[in-house]
């Protein structure tokens, strides 16, 4: 009887201390200038999603204006016009299409790249009739996977692993083998924001100022570093930034430059 009535007190007084509240992520720091941010995509695979705003936003304004745990900078826009310059898909609907970019299609097209830009690589969050997710990286018009739909889709690039080919995605330009010219600074250490997939983790990776890569490096850092299966880049340089708790990264220490689209995880 005096243990049960023990019991009792105790459970009372368990029940009055503060609950600690579950890390969706666990944050690696290992190498100076380098964050990796790992999430679980079993447990919180609903709760990531892309988020775009109507106009060029910081990543710190979305974060303090919404109920989100995690934000980082995504796909590629166009500064002049502050469009989208790769394809979005939210809720199954997409919301970004690179192709309503008329002039820049022109010009692509000028360039003949422009079934390049458009093919580039994207994170994939498929969604089957039981309502389960598979997160996947793979190229814009590469086919799904059998039994399941599009539900979310952030479209960067260039694809990191398995294969890396900067001249399929347009990011290089080359004429009898040698390179005539480079889109956003590809082939130079640049601030850079990566992701990639193993198991059930998805790994974002932010490169600062301290540590900056070019694509080989990142790639490099993806496959024996993190020995992930699958990575792709979202939008690098000045539009390198992440907002997660006390966490507020830019890619000149804390200044962050507007962009268009963002991975995002709710609260």
């Amino acid at each position: 009887m005096k243990k049960r009535i023990l019991f009792l007190i105790l459970s009372v007084l368990l029940s009055f201390l503060p609950l600690q509240a579950k890390e969706k992520f666990e944050v690696i720091n290992d190498t100076a200038g380098i964050h990796v941010f790992k999430i679980n995509t079993k447990k919180y695979g609903k709760k990531i999603k892309p988020y775009m705003t109507k106009k060029l936003t910081t990543p710190q304004v979305v974060y303090d204006d919404n109920c989100f745990d995690f934000v980082v900078n995504g796909g590629f826009f166009d500064v002049k016009n502050g469009k989208s310059v790769s394809y979005v898909t939210i809720d199954n609907e997409m919301v970004a299409d690179v192709e309503d970019n008329v002039k820049l299609m022109k010009e692509l097209k000028k360039q003949k790249r422009h079934e390049n830009v458009l093919s580039r690589a994207e994170l994939r969050i498929l969604e089957n009739k039981r309502h389960k997710l598979k997160f996947d990286i793979a190229m814009h018009n590469d086919p799904i996977k059998k039994g399941y739909k599009i539900k979310h889709a952030l479209q960067a690039g260039p694809m990191l692993l398995p294969t890396m080919d900067l001249v399929q995605e347009g990011f290089v330009i080359k004429e009898n083998d040698v390179i005539k010219s480079q889109s956003v600074d590809i082939l130079k250490r640049r601030e850079r924001t990566a992701i990639g997939l193993k198991g059930k983790y998805l790994y974002i990776v932010l490169f600062t100022k301290d540590h900056k890569v070019d694509a080989y490096e990142m790639k490099n850092y993806m496959e024996e570093t993190l020995k992930v299966k699958k990575s792709m880049a979202f939008d690098g340089g000045l539009s390198t930034a992440v907002n997660y708790k006390n966490i507020s990264i830019g890619s000149l220490g804390k200044y962050q430059r507007r962009v268009k689209s963002f991975l995002i995880v709710e609260r």
